[in-house]
């Protein structure tokens, strides 16, 4: 097995991994499970080069990770009893979960008012109540998919000190609280940051499905967390104590988006716009679940966020080519989205849309006000919405020095490859 194989695998199997660890442990020894799993898959580094893949990779991690918890356990045991290490019968990672998983079963939960999907439990018991809600979507985000701190700094618009001076303080508020996964209506009480850390999940896996240097490990890095984002979100809106329309609004945009993974790429692995994304590689039936579960969604009594990220990817999902695209119903659902957020990422989206629109001098002029204020990581996206502004408009030089500064603010070469394609267009 190539060691990129390698790495993609133990990359797919670490949330499960954690997730069953810290049920298995007790939500307390967290920290016990995320260092153990690391060290199992460090073994299966050096191990499985020579020796080859065992016949249940994921079983084979559990066991030596549940060995390395349970050794550290005792080193700083203060006389609390320990679990047994379980065996291979007791082994709650049958396979290696390399098929991405959509499916949502019926509950089967000891009591109607429990999670028994590990990794969702996890989720829920990361978005504590002791900490702000914003770091609680952190904590869960850290728990969950293991993003190293820049790209998790990145996604919260901020630096990696302050992102860790954020986590520090989170900690030193959980030290000493009994942590447990909620149950009942504590589950709806946390569901608004299990949300919240479900969007960023996917958004993290959308970037980074395209930074992979190839189409095949992008797509697979995408179902990585897109998937399991998709998956978890369809299992908060399936629960009796978690089902409410944002949940069902957060699966449909998920799912909507989802679909346009696998026309995302170029056979280099490069991102596609999406007014020039192959159309007919959109997955169909992945639309289909989304426009159900937004359909569920509207049962909701006041609009949320997540239902108008949805209807703007439905509308970008039922269009039959980009100039069939609905953008004047674009623009009046991110007016709505701007009223209940007034981030710079919908700010954007707004202006985008008003210049597809035909109203280019209007975008202009809110792009203008939104690059004195957008953070960073935004920069480039803000430069590249000008440059399509001024191209609306005519203006052909000033078009391009917006693409070139939009080049060299881009965070990531694919990101700039795929700024430069977008100038060569412009001549």
């Amino acid at each position: 097995m190539a060691a990129h194989e390698l790495a993609s695998l133990l990359a797919r199997q670490r949330p499960r991994l954690v997730a069953h660890l810290a049920r298995a442990l007790g939500l307390n020894h967290l920290a016990a499970a995320e260092d153990a799993v690391q060290q199992a898959c460090l073994q299966a580094l050096q191990h499985w080069p020579a020796q080859g893949l065992p016949g249940n990779p994921a079983g084979w991690l559990y066991r030596v990770a549940m060995h390395a918890a349970l050794d550290a356990l005792r080193r700083n045991s203060r006389n609390e009893p320990l679990p047994e290490l379980p065996s291979e019968a007791d082994n709650p990672l049958p396979g290696s979960g390399d098929a991405p998983r959509l499916s949502v079963p019926a509950p089967q939960a000891r009591f109607a008012g429990e999670l028994d999907d590990d990794e969702l439990a996890l989720l829920f018991a990361a978005c504590h109540p002791a900490v702000p809600a914003a770091t609680q979507v952190l904590l869960a985000l850290r728990t969950l998919t293991a993003l190293d701190s820049g790209t998790l700094a990145d996604a919260f618009f901020t630096t990696e000190a302050a992102l860790a001076q954020r986590l520090a303080r989170a900690r030193k508020l959980l030290a000493g609280l009994p942590l447990a996964v909620p149950s009942g209506a504590e589950l709806a009480l946390r569901r608004h940051s299990v949300l919240d850390a479900l969007a960023l999940m996917f958004t993290e896996g959308m970037k980074a499905s395209g930074r992979q240097g190839s189409r095949e490990a992008g797509l697979a890095q995408g179902h990585l967390l897109c998937w399991e984002a998709m998956r978890l979100a369809r299992a908060v809106a399936a629960h009796p104590f978690t089902a409410h329309p944002d949940a069902h609004a957060l699966a449909a945009c998920l799912l909507l988006h989802g679909a346009r993974l696998s026309g995302r790429l170029d056979e280099a692995g490069d991102i596609i716009a999406l007014p020039d994304q192959p159309r007919e590689r959109w997955d169909a039936g992945l639309i289909r679940l989304g426009l159900a579960h937004l359909q569920q969604a509207q049962a909701a009594q006041s609009l949320s966020r997540h239902h108008l990220l949805a209807g703007i990817a439905a509308e970008h999902a039922v269009a039959t080519d980009p100039a069939h695209t609905r953008w004047a119903e674009v623009v009046a659902l991110y007016e709505a989205l701007c009223q209940l957020d007034g981030g710079a990422a919908p700010r954007l989206g707004h202006a985008v849309a008003l210049a597809e629109a035909g109203e280019p001098q209007r975008a202009l002029a809110l792009l203008q006000a939104l690059l004195l204020t957008t953070p960073q990581a935004l920069r480039a996206h803000v430069l590249a919405a000008q440059a399509r502004a001024h191209a609306r408009l005519g203006q052909r030089g000033a078009a391009r020095h917006c693409q070139s500064q939009a080049i060299a603010q881009a965070r990531h070469p694919a990101d700039a490859r795929l700024l430069q394609r977008r100038l060569l267009a412009m001549g």
